[in-house]
């Protein structure tokens, strides 16, 4: 089960002098864009990013918050409205219930608009919205992919849990951008779902309201990129497991929760020092915590560098798929990453392009051609470890029977060659793996 969650809310226009420790800010000065929010929950919870600064900042609690703010929040971080007529929780999913792989939230907050409460975009992750006026409803406006939703809560104490994700499809194929080209540059496919989860509301998209309300009335709206959404909601007759709060956590629920609190106390001191100490930590779900960290901060190269320099398999599976999830945040992350490659990683063009499809993965036909692993195990060779590692990690995944095959995510290539010659005897050149010829 992957750790679910650190939220991430977008800034501009820093005004003063940041101070930082270890290259993230732990405070800022006067911010010229207009407050629309406040941060209420404990110190630590969020990383904020203003718009015009390279640093984030880790703000104390009842910290201000302003439009264009990217904040990167813990789970059951909270913000509220300035008039406290609605509040904004980050959530996580510690037990994986969750209908999306969701591992981070993510939210640029907008500037105010009138006659409602709130706006922000949601670029990826979970947030419970609530109603916390004294009487009457709340409207927020929330923007995600290339929509724009507006969500009336009718009552306090009415909440909404909003979930989005975007990802690659298997076997989606790599191509450098071409602004040249006529043809349309390949994008994440985006899923929303949304859920009442008490009270009642009204959905606004375009021309379209409407009305939803917890379970057992018409209580999810579901959306994605390729189909759209549904014209109507669908009624639940109750709340899902992973919507429901009273649900007790698992045992590996709970080592969840007490690490990523144990972060947030840690990162409420020195931001930088906690996220090396969990980087080096010996507990796989503390590695987990600093590994989604770097995904949402955007620290490629240390996320890289921690993927190379990997000293179990679960620290280097789990980098893998941070890497690939920040890939899927929005349409351009691949171009993005494959510059990154090149210009700050010394990647020739041909090695970045081959990154970015092992990233991307292979589609079922694919799979059933002996080609597909015959590349793969000629990669575990390659002079570049990134290369190897990718290939390592797609045969471990693909072929079982291969699990016990040594392999070292940090081994030299001396080591990656004597588990090639390991892996040509389980597949032969010409052949499929031993579980895809019975199919």
């Amino acid at each position: 089960m992957a750790i679910r969650a650190v939220c991430v809310l977008r800034t501009p226009c820093l005004l003063g002098v940041v101070i930082t420790i270890g290259g993230m800010a732990t405070t800022a000065l006067a911010q010229s864009q207009p407050l629309v929010a406040k941060a209420t929950s404990p110190a630590g919870s969020f990383a904020v990013r203003r718009a015009a600064a390279k640093d984030f900042v880790v703000p104390p609690t009842n910290a201000d918050l302003y439009a264009g703010d990217l904040l990167v929040a813990l789970p059951h971080a909270t913000l509220q409205s300035p008039a406290g007529s609605v509040t904004v929780k980050s959530f996580a999913d510690y037990d994986g219930r969750s209908p999306l792989p969701i591992l981070e939230t993510a939210l640029l907050l907008g500037p105010p608009e009138k006659g409602l409460d709130l706006v922000f975009t949601l670029d990826r992750g979970r947030v419970d919205i609530t109603n916390t006026r004294e009487q009457g409803p709340s409207q927020v406006k929330v923007h995600f992919w290339d929509q724009t939703w507006v969500i009336q809560l009718d009552e306090p104490g009415t909440r909404i849990a909003l979930e989005f994700c975007g990802r690659w499809p298997a076997g989606a194929r790599f191509r450098v951008a071409d602004p040249k080209s006529e043809t349309p540059a390949a994008v994440p496919v985006a899923t929303l779902v949304l859920l009442v989860l008490k009270g009642s509301g009204q959905i606004t998209s375009g021309d379209t309201t409407v009305a939803v309300s917890a379970p057992p009335g018409p209580a999810v709206m579901e959306w994605d990129s390729v189909h759209g959404g549904s014209a109507q909601p669908q009624k639940l007759a109750q709340l899902p497991d992973w919507a429901n709060a009273d649900q007790a956590l698992s045992e590996r629920g709970q080592k969840v929760a007490a690490a990523v609190e144990k972060f947030r106390q840690a990162r409420a001191q020195n931001p930088e020092a906690a996220l090396q100490q969990f980087l080096d930590s010996p507990e796989p779900l503390e590695q987990r915590l600093a590994l989604i960290t770097l995904g949402a901060l955007d620290e490629l190269s240390r996320l890289g560098q921690a993927l190379v320099n990997a000293k179990t398999l679960d620290e280097w599976d789990f980098g893998i798929t941070v890497l690939r999830h920040w890939l899927g945040r929005a349409p351009g992350q691949d171009q993005k990453f494959y510059q990154h490659l090149i210009t700050m990683r010394d990647y020739t063009p041909a090695q970045a392009k081959t990154i970015l499809q092992l990233l991307f993965g292979f589609s079922p036909n694919l799979l059933q051609i002996p080609e597909t692993y015959e590349v793969l195990i000629d990669y575990l060779g390659h002079e570049k470890a990134a290369i190897r590692n990718l290939a390592a990690w797609h045969l471990i995944r693909l072929v079982p029977e291969g699990k016990n095959i040594p392999f070292k995510p940090n081994g030299t290539v001396a080591e990656a060659e004597k588990t090639q010659h390991e892996w040509r005897r389980l597949i032969p050149p010409g052949e499929l793996p031993p579980a895809r010829k019975k199919k």
